[in-house]
């Protein structure tokens, strides 16, 4: 899977106050980097318990929500599969979020 923006996830990780989710989200990288997936299932296997599939408000589209660093951080993302080519499939980096933060639910409503 392609990850957009990586980027993003970077910026985060080196803001003094999220340092420490920098070795997760690594692991979140090479993890999706290496996934192919062809549905929410193939997702789910790879993840288990630490992803969830969550509707937003304002596009009523599906998202991913990862669990981050043993729960602190939420990482949201929109995942477009490829059935015919799995390994080309996207992962949009949204949101990442602190526990509180995506606990308020903006998100959903700005998404």
């Amino acid at each position: 899977m392609r990850i957009i923006s990586v980027r993003k996830l970077k910026d985060f990780w080196t803001t003094d106050a999220y340092a420490d989710s920098e070795t997760a989200l690594g692991h979140w990288i090479e993890i999706v980097k290496r996934s192919a997936w062809d549905s929410p299932s193939d997702i789910k296997a790879t993840f288990g318990k630490r992803v969830d599939f969550v509707a937003t408000r304002g596009s009523g589209s599906t998202v991913a929500v990862f669990d981050i660093a043993g729960n602190k951080y939420r990482l949201i993302a929109a995942i477009h599969h490829l059935p015919a080519h799995a390994e080309k499939g996207r992962v949009y980096v949204l949101r990442i979020l602190t526990h509180r933060q995506y606990d308020q639910q903006r998100w959903k409503e700005e998404l």
